[in-house]
C-alpha cells in the first residue's frame, strides 16, 4: 500500500516540477527579450510648450525690496516685499536636440507687507513680462539641462488702497535656467527658476487721473527685479 501511494505521489511532484521549470523558463525568456528591445528615444524635436508653477520673490533693482522706516514727501514706509505665487508659460520650436527657440511669459505676484504713514497703504503689487527666448541645452540620456535667455518687455504694478498706482515698465532680460527628464517619450518634467532683470528707468504714480514719472525714489517700491521658480512641465509635438 505504501508503494501505491508513493507513486501517484511522486508523479504528482514531477509534474508540478517540470510545470515550474517550464514557466520559470517562459519568465526568464519574457524577461531576456524584454531586457533587448531597444527603448524608444525621447523625441526632443518639433514644436514644444511647457507650463511653470511656483513661487515669486523680489530681488533689489533701482528700488529696493526693504524699507525700514523710509521718509520722504511727509510719507513714511515701512516694511518690505515679500515672496508670492509666481507662473510661466513658453512656446516655441525644438531644432533639435541641443536647441530651443520661442517666446515666453511669466506673471508673478508681490506681497505688499507695508505700513505707510501719511498715504493709502499698498494693498496689492504684480509684474506682467513678455521675452523672446533662446535656450540652449545639453541633453543627458533622459535629462535637459538648459539656460534660455531673452530680451523682453515688463510692467511692474503696484496697487494702493483707494486703488491709485505706483508702476514701472520698459526693457526686461531674462535667465533661465532648467532641469527637465522625459518621463513619456514626449512629456518632460523638472525644475524651473526665471530671474527677470528690469531695466526701467522711471517710476509712474497714478493719482486719480494724474499720471506723473520721475526717477526713482528712496520711499518708491518700484522698480524691483522679480525671481520666478517651480515646478516645470511640458511636452513636445508635431
Amino acid at each position: 500500500m505504501r508503494t501505491l501511494t508513493k507513486a501517484p505521489r511522486l508523479r504528482r511532484w514531477s509534474s508540478s516540477l517540470a510545470v515550474g521549470t517550464a514557466m520559470l523558463g517562459t519568465f526568464a525568456f519574457c524577461a531576456d527579450a524584454e531586457a533587448r528591445r531597444p527603448r524608444q528615444q525621447e523625441q526632443r524635436r518639433g514644436g514644444q510648450w511647457g507650463v511653470m508653477l511656483g513661487g515669486s520673490a523680489c530681488i533689489p533693482g533701482k528700488a529696493k525690496c526693504t524699507r525700514d522706516s523710509v521718509s520722504e514727501g511727509g510719507v513714511t514706509v515701512d516694511g518690505q516685499t515679500r515672496p508670492s505665487f509666481g507662473l510661466g508659460t513658453e512656446l516655441g520650436y525644438r531644432f533639435n536636440r541641443f536647441v530651443f527657440l520661442g517666446a515666453s511669459y511669466n506673471f508673478g505676484l508681490f506681497d505688499t507687507s507695508y505700513e505707510v504713514t501719511g498715504a493709502s497703504n499698498y494693498r496689492r503689487a504684480y509684474q506682467n513680462s513678455i521675452y523672446a527666448l533662446v535656450r540652449p541645452i545639453l541633453p543627458v540620456w533622459r535629462f535637459d539641462f538648459g539656460l534660455g535667455l531673452g530680451p523682453g518687455f515688463s510692467r511692474q504694478t503696484f496697487v494702493l488702497e483707494n486703488s491709485d498706482k505706483d508702476y514701472s515698465q520698459g526693457f526686461s532680460f531674462k535667465i533661465e535656467p532648467t532641469i527637465d527628464i522625459f518621463i513619456t517619450r514626449r512629456i518632460f518634467l523638472g525644475a524651473k527658476l526665471d530671474l527677470l532683470l528690469n531695466g526701467h528707468g522711471k517710476t509712474c504714480r497714478q493719482r486719480g487721473n494724474t499720471t506723473s514719472c520721475n526717477d526713482t525714489e528712496s520711499r518708491d517700491l518700484a522698480p524691483v527685479h522679480q525671481m520666478i521658480f517651480g515646478l516645470h512641465i511640458g511636452g513636445t509635438f508635431l
